[in-house]
């Protein structure tokens, strides 16, 4: 019989089952602030707890949040260096104008 594998949310410190994640994870997803309302340190708090916690969501509910939390949309790749991108997301946010084509 297959045993399905258990770890322990980084997060809430609960055993969650990877294939259907934590249940406070989703459940705080569901309901989170606006990432518009948060003060920076509030964002950057939020955005470093997911980026160092095993992830305990599906992957397109973690890169909505990120990419709400960083008011822009990301690139998968730039999440391999969780560092260089919380130093990114400090930054203030700049507006597109017509000479950024």
């Amino acid at each position: 019989m297959a045993e399905s594998r258990t770890h322990d949310c980084d997060i809430h410190l609960v055993p969650l089952d990877e294939a259907r994640g934590c249940t406070y994870c989703l459940r705080f997803l569901a309901n989170a602030p606006d990432a518009k309302e948060l003060t920076l340190l509030q964002r950057l708090d939020e955005l470093e707890q997911w980026l160092s916690a095993r992830r305990s969501v599906p992957e397109e509910a973690l890169y909505r949040r990120i990419e709400e939390l960083a008011g822009r949309g990301i690139s998968i790749h730039e999440l391999d260096d969780p560092d260089l991108f919380l130093r990114r997301a400090q930054r203030p946010q700049r507006q597109m104008d017509y000479w950024d084509w």
